[in-house]
């Protein structure tokens, strides 16, 4: 069978800070961080369950901004099949992180209109966005950092001809970088926080080609550099990034 959309997961890596003081940014894939999800919208309460009856151990933190911006926390026991609420009302949220893996996959949705927001797959412990609680400097400009991960979680196939794009940037904020090399484990270098930009990258918005000579084999993944600009004259603003992966498959 061909290689389905479904197929390529985007994962984070192993060094993604929750502040400007963590150090060596990026590094290997961490197929235990899940970067994608749909955010709340408009600001409310959300709710979960597991597929399995069997997940009733782990915890589950959600952390957010309310209304007012504030960043605020809520921890809930998962209760197997049966619908967990959450009392928090939510303006965004930033990352979902589970004391430990299920067995089955938890669904994180609204508590009105059950829309689905976030799901964690067996083996995923965190579902984060990238640039968590950057800010704007007083002053100037500044520049961020992070390393995201494409994967081919096919099992045999090869996309070939393949090639990551910027899809959507509302903000116009963001530019990005690919490694040269397929489950690269570059980081922006010891004892540097993400304002230091990684050596040897180029950032922009242009279609660039998978490493491996566009050949994405199975089970590999591509290492992508992120850089969010931010300037003094930059208001909150509750936006998206969206990279996609096109090639050709058999």
């Amino acid at each position: 069978m061909a290689i389905q959309a479904s197929d390529i997961k985007v994962y984070g890596s192993a060094s993604m800070p929750d502040d400007d003081a963590a150090t060596n940014i990026g590094g290997a894939i961490n197929t235990g961080i899940k970067v994608e999800f749909t955010d709340i919208a408009p600001a409310g309460q959300v709710e979960m369950f597991s597929s399995s009856a069997a997940d009733t151990t782990q915890q589950v933190t959600i952390t957010g901004r309310n209304a007012a911006g504030e960043i605020v926390t809520e921890t809930k026991n998962l209760n197997g099949t049966t619908v967990v609420a959450f009392t928090t009302t939510f303006e965004r949220i930033l990352k979902i992180v589970m004391s430990a893996v299920a067995v089955g996959t938890i669904t994180v949705r609204e508590s009105v209109g059950a829309e689905v927001l976030i799901t964690i797959e067996p083996g995923i412990t965190q579902v984060r966005k990238v640039f968590y609680n950057a800010v704007a400097p007083s002053e100037g400009s500044i520049d961020f950092y992070e390393k995201i991960f494409f994967k081919n979680t096919h099992a045999s196939l090869t996309l070939t001809e393949a090639k990551i794009s910027e899809y959507a940037d509302p903000s116009g904020k963001i530019t990005f970088a690919l490694e040269n090399a397929l489950d690269g484990t570059d980081t922006n270098g010891v004892g540097n926080n993400r304002y230091v930009a990684p050596a040897g990258y180029t950032f922009n918005n242009t279609e660039k080609n998978v490493a491996n000579s566009g050949n994405h084999t199975a089970e590999k993944a591509q290492g992508v550099w992120l850089k969010l600009t931010l300037t003094s004259t930059d208001e909150p603003t509750k936006t998206t990034y969206t990279l996609r992966e096109s090639g050709v498959t058999i």
